[in-house]
């Protein structure tokens, strides 16, 4: 499954929803509601309030159904989550995958986070990078039928 911006939100929900998805990839995706809205406020009076039934009564509860950030527990921990994102996106701050990276790396969720250095939104300044990371991220395991790396903390 490949998701980018609300699409990437939409991504985290159903790999919580279903074990149909192998392999998925997120780019700009937001991770925390609150915190866009923190970032974006115009976002809630011009969008979430007015796709969100009830929102009005139902705030608390609609964001953080909406929020991966809360609900890192139920992500499985045999999928591979590629996260792309620039680090100079205005519209989905970086802080959004960075933190959800952390709570990743907590719940020893198979991931790979990849910042682009003064990326925007759509990493519009690396576009055929970040279309050959989806491609090999997706060749790797579903292609190619890759392991999943070991999540066991190991070494010297």
């Amino acid at each position: 499954m490949y998701g980018w911006s609300r699409g990437g939100m939409m991504t985290y929900i159903a790999l919580t929803k279903t074990d149909k998805i192998q392999a998925a990839v997120v780019g700009g995706g937001v991770s925390d509601q609150f915190n866009a809205i923190e970032n974006r406020p115009e976002m809630e009076t011009n969008v979430l309030s007015e796709l969100i039934p009830n929102y009005a009564e139902n705030k608390e509860a609609e964001l953080e159904k909406r929020s991966a950030i809360k609900w890192v527990d139920q992500f499985p921990n045999d999928v591979p989550i590629l996260m792309l994102h620039g680090n100079s996106d205005w519209r989905v701050k970086p802080e959004q995958s960075l933190k959800l990276a952390l709570k990743f790396e907590k719940h020893r969720i198979p991931y790979r986070l990849i910042m682009f250095e003064g990326g925007d939104h759509g990493i519009s300044e690396n576009k055929e990078e970040v279309n050959e990371e989806v491609i090999n991220w997706f060749d790797r395991y579903l292609k190619n039928n890759e392991q999943l790396p070991n999540m066991e903390y190991h070494g010297r």
